[in-house]
């Protein structure tokens, strides 16, 4: 037997030897030694991947930025002189529409509903929903106060009027006129809704969720009270009715179960939707807001708990005169209200609202 064959006759009888037992330390070593090779070599291909997935992601995200940017492009130059009033109606807005100083600071948006069937008419219809709202971007948050359309007021040039009167006779810019001398505040933007365009977004939201407080009948329609989800034209029978004890004051609280369903489903709306949401809002919504800057809010709002959302009606007593029926803003109420609006808090201190109870 050669040298060679004598030293691996050996070595494996030495090897063999402590099969059946265990081994000695110089041997466990080179056992511990592979195991941590392989571990590190585990470590090492687990890093590539993550590296190789992170640098996918990555591409995905790019690309996906790259979509939407382009995307928003399109829908901006698409709808840009879309959603628009007449020159002659912005003409005239633009006279009582106060630009903010800041883009980021709180601003005041009127949200006229009316009766008109085309809102970018320079003739005006009825004004059956004025709801003032307060924006503020850095929040973010809303809030939204009722105006009662039955609301008297004194209207230059036609004495004691109701406050819808001053769309009537004013158009939008009488209307913005009148609701910022009621509450004191500039107002910066106006948006107008018809009723067949009401019917036309909701219908594209595919309906709103909401709790309808009491039954509702009116032009033969008939909405159960209770939570359930309708559709464009329940919807606008909801916010039209007024065939309640207190008529008007159900009525707006109704439009604001309205708006609020409304504004959940815009900010809950997915990349796929939107273009068939901003068509409905180009049809039939006329503003002076700047698409852009439309799509700048909707943004920051995104994910907003609707819930939070301030929400009240201006605080008002029956009052008769002259054989027409009214309603008076009650003070101090109404300038404490307005005072707690201006500063962002809930439009009634929620102290009050608790010793009621």
């Amino acid at each position: 037997m050669t040298d060679s064959s004598s030293d691996k006759y050996s070595r494996s009888r030495y090897e063999s030897s402590f099969s059946r037992r265990e081994r000695p330390d110089h041997l466990s070593h080179w056992d511990r030694y592979d195991e941590e090779d392989e571990l590190v070599d585990e470590e090492t291909q687990s890093r590539k991947i993550i590296k190789t997935v992170l640098k996918v992601t990555g591409c995905v995200l790019l690309a996906l930025a790259i979509g939407i940017a382009i995307y928003a492009a399109v829908l901006f130059f698409k709808v840009s002189d879309d959603i628009s009033l007449s020159d002659k109606i912005k003409r005239e807005l633009a006279e009582v529409l106060v630009e903010p100083d800041d883009v980021n600071a709180p601003f005041y948006m009127l949200i006229i509903g009316s009766d008109s069937r085309d809102p970018s008419s320079a003739q005006a219809g009825l004004s059956d929903t004025i709801m003032l709202a307060r924006i503020d971007p850095e929040a973010p948050h809303l809030t939204i106060l009722s105006i009662p359309r039955d609301i008297e007021i004194r209207l230059e040039g036609y004495g004691a009027q109701k406050i819808n009167a001053a769309y009537s006779y004013g158009g939008p810019a009488g209307a913005v006129k009148a609701v910022s001398e009621l509450c004191d505040v500039p107002i910066s933007y106006y948006v107008e809704i018809d009723f067949t365009g009401l019917i036309s977004l909701v219908d594209t939201l595919g309906g709103i969720d909401v709790d309808v407080p009491s039954d509702i009948f009116l032009d033969g329609v008939y909405i159960a009270a209770g939570p359930q989800r309708l559709n464009g034209s329940q919807a606008l029978i909801m916010t039209r009715s007024r065939d309640f004890p207190t008529g008007d004051l159900i009525r707006v609280e109704n439009q604001r179960i309205v708006l609020k369903a409304i504004v959940k489903q815009v900010l809950d709306a997915s990349v796929v939707e939107m273009p068939g949401l901003v068509t409905s809002l180009a049809t039939n919504v006329g503003t002076t807001m700047e698409v852009a800057r439309a799509i700048e809010l909707v943004l920051k709002f995104r994910g907003m708990d609707v819930d939070q959302m301030y929400m009240a009606t201006v605080p008002v007593a029956f009052n008769s005169h002259d054989g027409i029926a009214y309603l008076r803003v009650v003070e101090p109420e109404f300038s404490e209200m307005m005072a707690r609006i201006k500063q962002g808090l809930p439009p009634i201190d929620p102290a009050m609202v608790a010793a009621e109870y």
